[in-house]
């Protein structure tokens, strides 16, 4: 990993952020989070975006978080639970190198063909979700309408992998997340938060669509126009944070000790 992050000129960074407590990285990693939901916050206020182009904004987050995936898939450290007796036929994760618990349960520690695997299979089904939820996005996006620009969504793209990509380099990383979390667990770790938040944000957008949330008008007249993103925005940042706390919060109390073992 010293190679990669030498030749990606990120040596010095990686040696920074190791020195983060426990605290100091959720609060960096939540301070991108929300300066990052600030942008569509921003753009709705100024005029430049409507609900539509907030939906698409957090479609968009579901490609970023995907390939950020990938990274971990190929680059985790931790052990996955193997099932069965020493000397079965391996399954697709016994590749690697097999430990034992104090407890006498067996680990693995996957090996290269295990993460191309893994990784091949994430690549189609996470590819499927993400296609199957943009297909809703865009039925509800020409209910609401959109305004943006394709500058504007190229932008916000950027900025949700670079948000991401530090995220990932302060608690997988420089936290070492990476090796508390084996092959299946990583991969399935992007699909608990993602469903809780796009149901929620999706349920939003279809009250926005239904012209439920109409009535704010009566309130403010500008919350008539703003309104819907608003409470898209509300509902996607609620969730996420709530989300993010409890996936770091619990990767740091997880310590787990390994003794090695002959396979």
């Amino acid at each position: 990993m010293t190679v990669v992050l030498r030749a990606l000129g990120l040596q010095a960074a990686y040696a920074v952020l190791q020195t983060f407590s426990p605290r100091a990285a959720r609060a960096a990693s939540l301070a991108l989070l929300l300066t990052v939901n600030a942008m569509p916050l921003l753009a709705l206020l100024s005029g430049r975006w409507a609900a539509g182009d907030v939906l698409i904004a957090y479609w968009l987050e579901n490609i970023v978080i995907g390939t950020w995936t990938l990274v971990k898939l190929a680059t985790t450290a931790g052990p996955d639970a193997v099932t069965g007796q020493p000397g079965d036929a391996p399954g697709l994760l016994e590749t690697g190198r097999v430990s034992v618990l104090p407890d006498g349960s067996r680990v693995q520690y996957p090996g290269i063909a295990a993460r191309v695997a893994m990784g091949a299979f994430f690549t189609v089904h996470y590819g499927m979700f993400t296609l199957v939820h943009g297909v809703f996005t865009f039925i509800l996006v020409r209910s609401t309408g959109t305004t943006g620009s394709f500058a504007d969504f190229a932008l916000m793209l950027l900025v949700l992998f670079a948000s991401h990509g530090l995220s990932t380099g302060i608690h997988w990383f420089a936290r070492r997340e990476r090796t508390q979390f084996g092959l299946a667990r990583t991969m399935a770790q992007p699909y608990g938060r993602i469903l809780v938040m796009h149901t929620a944000v999706l349920g939003g957008g279809y009250l926005v669509s239904e012209g439920r949330v109409s009535d704010l008008g009566l309130l403010w007249p500008g919350l008539a126009i703003v309104g819907p993103g608003l409470l898209l925005i509300t509902i996607k940042v609620v969730v996420d944070v709530a989300a993010h706390l409890r996936q770091h919060r619990g990767a740091s109390l997880q310590r787990a000790v390994v003794v090695p073992a002959a396979r």
